[in-house]
């Protein structure tokens, strides 16, 4: 008599399932255009120029908070004087029309119109990309110390100076040679080498002069 068959068949293996989502899923897979979004990261930017309004705000509601403690400490008795509000009020109480509200007018009129500017401008950029992977940036003044070692370390240079900017980057050196035409050549090749780094090249003016000062 034969013993019966105990052996089974072995369950399947149920598909991983991930937390919150269906057995097949994916996990989602990074895309270049997404890769890109990611590494071209936020501008460094200046102060807006409406923080300069804020502050004069800032400053006149201060005073005007200062005047009303000063005011109401005149009234409680702690102070002795006349109170600067009433004193105010009853100057302007019964006041015409005068020839010097005409500029005073115009003059905040154009106040009012460079405070709705200064919201409404744009802040400015404070640097400049650089080629990577990553959001990697540089100021402008520490790309004009990096041109103006960059351009000393040409023979015959003995200074230099520079200024960075989005568009353009100026660089003057003085040179003891006197054919100024090969010194800013060798200076402009070796600037514009440098500048190649960055995510947009800005045009190069170099400026060489003789130890003398003649150009």
């Amino acid at each position: 008599m034969n013993a019966p068959d105990t052996t089974t068949e072995p369950s399947p293996v149920p598909p991983h399932r991930h937390r919150g989502g269906r057995a097949d899923e994916q996990p989602e897979q990074a895309t270049p255009g997404k890769e890109a979004a990611l590494s071209r990261g936020r501008a460094p930017v200046a102060a807006p120029a409406a923080a300069t309004v804020g502050v004069l705000l800032a400053l006149l509601l201060l005073g005007a908070g200062v005047v009303g403690v000063r005011d109401g400490a005149v009234g409680a008795g702690w102070l002795h004087g006349a109170y600067w509000t009433r004193s105010v009020a009853q100057h302007i109480d019964g006041l015409t029309a005068q020839v010097w509200m005409i500029p005073v007018g115009v003059v905040l009129a154009l106040v009012g119109l460079w405070w709705v500017l200064a919201a409404l401008k744009p802040r400015r950029r404070t640097a400049l990309a650089l080629q990577a992977r990553s959001a990697v940036w540089i100021r402008h003044r520490d790309l004009a110390h990096l041109l103006a070692a960059t351009a000393e370390q040409v023979p015959g240079v003995t200074h230099t100076s520079a200024s960075a900017n989005p568009r353009r980057v100026s660089v003057t050196v003085d040179t003891t040679s006197t054919d100024t035409t090969t010194v800013r050549t060798e200076v402009t090749d070796a600037v514009t080498t440098r500048t190649e780094t960055l995510a947009s090249t800005p045009r190069v003016k170099v400026t060489a002069r003789t130890r003398g000062g003649s150009r």
